[in-house]
This record gives structure tokens, sequence and C-alpha cells, in this order.
């Protein structure tokens, strides 16, 4: 399987404005649902939030756990699970409770396949996937409390169905390239007061030269 087409679903270049014209299109078929819709956005800046706090305090500090091999949560696991599932089961009839739970299970397969295809691409060990996933899982948890009663307007239906089709089909060539990590670099390395920013592979070889020293003992 060619793991490259799930970068673009996973992208908060595209799930971002999806989650934003997914609420609003709530917003517009009935007014009241507002706070359920800002709750909804309010979890899924929260999970955005706390992506690049880890993020940021790794490049700038060397935060994390070695004997995890863990230095941040997945962002693509973490932003698929607080959104996937929810849009999808915006998708469902408002009054077809079993429709909307096998469209939001529907959309936490999807996203756990996103964040699964994270370990082959070498984008991030296991141990970074599973943080992102309690991460996102309380992100939906919000969202599905939040959105469960509500439903998209008519009017925007194709326009999120478009948008949900352009992130999935879009050949990985093309897909928009965004590089946030280089910006969580400077940002570290600027709070911190660092020249450079912490190294993955140079943080990794402690442990191993830690244990290797360890044994020699």
């Amino acid at each position: 399987m060619k793991w490259q087409w799930l970068v673009a679903p996973g992208s908060a270049i595209y799930l971002v404005p999806l989650v934003l014209l997914a609420g609003a299109a709530v917003v517009l078929r009935d007014r009241s649902a507002t706070r359920a819709v800002l709750r909804w956005w309010a979890a899924v800046a929260g999970v955005c939030l706390l992506v690049a706090a880890s993020k940021i305090a790794f490049y700038g500090w060397g935060t994390g756990v070695r004997a995890w091999d863990l230095t941040c949560f997945s962002g693509h696991t973490a932003l698929s699970l607080a959104v996937w599932p929810v849009v999808l089961m915006l998708l469902a009839p408002q009054d077809s409770p079993g429709w909307r739970a096998t469209a939001a299970l529907a959309g936490t397969a999807f996203a756990g396949l996103i964040g699964y295809s994270r370990i082959p691409l070498g984008a991030h060990p296991v141990s970074e996937v599973i943080a992102g996933l309690l991460l996102g899982g309380l992100g939906t948890a919000l969202g599905l409390r939040a959105m469960w009663r509500r439903s998209l307007h008519g009017t925007f239906l194709p326009a999120v169905v478009l948008a949900i089709g352009v992130s999935v089909v879009l050949p990985p060539d093309r897909v928009v390239a965004f590089s946030s990590e280089k910006w969580f670099k400077k940002i570290g390395t600027a709070l911190a007061g660092t020249e450079r920013p912490y190294s993955r592979k140079k943080w990794r070889l402690v442990t191993v030269t830690t244990t290797s020293r360890g044994l020699h003992m």
C-alpha cells in the first residue's frame, strides 16, 4: 500500500478548513447549534495546540521520554481522530442514530489508518502514534458529544463532500507543501535561546549510547 496517499487526509492544512466549513454548515442549519460548534472547534484547537506545544518543547529543550522513544504527539494521528469521526457523523441523517454511530466508527477507523501510516512512512515511532491516538481520542469524544444531535445544512453538503474528496484522492505529489515542523523548530530554539533545534536522531542516540555503556560496566 502507498502510505503517502494518507498524508493529505491527516494534514492540518486540509483538516482545519474542513472543520471550519462543516461547523459553519451546521450553524447555518440551526443557529442554536453555535455553542455546540464552538465546543467542537475548541476541542480541535486544543488538540492542535497540545501537538504544537509538544513539538516546540522538544525542539527547544529536548523534552520527551527516551525509554519510550517519545518526543511529541503525532499531529496527523491526533488531528485525524479529532476530526474525521465527527465530520462523517455529520453527513449521516440526523434521525438515524445507527447510521450516525456507523459513520463515526468509520471515521475512527480511517483516522486509525492514517495514524498507522505514520510508522511505515518513518514520520513517527509507535509511541508517538499511540500518544496521538490518546489525544485525538479525547478530542473526538468531546466533539461527538457536542455535535451528536447536529447535522449539516443541505446547501453546504456538496462543499463538505468535495472537501473530503479532495483530501482523500489528491495524489501524494500534489499535496500542498506546508512545513509546520520548520516553524516549530524556529519557535522552539527562539524560546529556549539555543542556536540549533534538538535533533531526533541525536536525541535517540543518547539512549543507545547510555544502554551500551551500561552493558559494558
